[in-house]
């Protein structure tokens, strides 16, 4: 979760994952005033045209009366009635209208938290902050250096190379201490994105492959126009970050499912699955990780009142998306829980 500004009785949020939405569901309430975009269908009539239905953005304040994960696909749903918005010419006062909050989007929650929904945010907030990544523009003259989380990009600082091609005798030594400098740089990142207009990146990337293999595996390699500081921020516009933070994710799911099949291959007693298996290890507070598909949360109310018990039993939460690989796979256990002992 993202919280982009707050002030007495008002929050802008962003949710960056599936959980985030989760605890959303446990934050915003119904009879709370929300404000966003959105879109507004409305008739145009032409003089010498027939009556078109045309689309306009506008920006909306709501009082809801539902607040729900959507059933088909992974927004929240928040709709209410229109209490005020912008352009007033767009906006019907006193109509329903469905604010859908995706992920990266953001929208302003107007209350004040009760002590168990500001535990939610923290809670969602904390998990958030656990999220970087490392990031490296570069060409032949040096490389800078910076880390993306969910509060923005910081930079830390930049590495020169030393190697000239007009001192032919010194390029190679030169070069491999460049790369060798920048390769310590990062070596405490967990991921690490690398970029650039020309062969430097190509060639540290060779370098890593002999030198650094571990590193080699935690990088992605992705173009950019140039090794200023501006090229962090046109990775982060072509969305390059993004996707990246998309395959961590589903990295990290197939990771899950790897040692849930390998814990089931054992029969060491270390994981459970299913509704009721998963319950039990709930309650003798034996689940670590409680793994969920998206679909069963928004749809099974059960399940949903399982998640929460498993939250304040301290397990971790995780959400598989079921339109991504590692979701579908998933699909056939659709709730698990990895556990701290065996129960029986």
């Amino acid at each position: 979760m993202k919280l982009i500004h707050r002030e007495e009785g008002k929050l802008k949020l962003s949710p960056q994952s599936l959980e985030d939405l989760w605890y959303l569901t446990k934050i915003v309430s119904v009879g709370d005033i929300v404000e966003g975009h959105s879109f507004r269908s409305f008739k145009a009539e032409g003089r010498n045209r027939p009556v078109t239905t045309e689309k306009k953005k506008v920006k909306l304040e709501l009082k809801l009366d539902n607040v729900e994960f959507s059933e088909s696909v992974n927004k929240l749903r928040l709709t209410g009635i229109i209490l005020s918005g912008s352009p007033e010419e767009y906006v019907s006062f006193g109509e329903h209208h469905t604010l859908d909050v995706e992920l990266g989007e953001n929208f302003v929650l107007k209350k004040r938290l009760s002590t168990m929904e500001e535990s939610f945010l923290q809670e969602a907030l904390k998990k958030s902050a656990k999220t970087k990544i490392g990031v490296v523009v570069m060409d032949e003259h040096a490389a800078r250096l910076a880390r993306i989380d969910v509060r923005g990009v910081k930079f830390a600082g930049e590495i020169e190379n030393k190697a000239n091609k007009h001192d032919p005798k010194n390029f190679d030594s030169l070069q491999a201490s460049y790369f060798l400098e920048l390769a310590k740089a990062i070596e405490g990142e967990d991921t690490i994105v690398i970029a650039g207009p020309g062969f430097a990146r190509d060639n540290f990337k060779k370098f890593l492959g002999e030198k650094k293999p571990e590193l080699l595996k935690k990088a992605y390699f992705e173009h950019c126009s140039t090794a200023e500081e501006s090229g962090v921020y046109e990775l982060l516009k072509n969305r390059v970050l993004e996707r990246v933070m998309k395959n961590q994710r589903i990295a990290m799911e197939f990771g899950l499912l790897e040692d849930l099949k390998m814990h089931i291959g054992k029969e060491d007693g270390l994981v459970a699955y299913g509704v009721e298996s998963v319950e039990s290890a709930v309650d003798y507070n034996a689940a670590e990780k409680l793994l969920v598909l998206d679909e069963l949360v928004r749809t099974d109310a059960k399940a949903n009142a399982l998640v929460e018990k498993a939250r304040l039993k301290g397990a971790e939460l995780v959400i598989f998306d079921s339109e991504d690989s590692a979701g579908r796979e998933f699909e056939a256990f659709k709730i698990a829980a990895l556990l701290r002992f065996k129960i029986r």
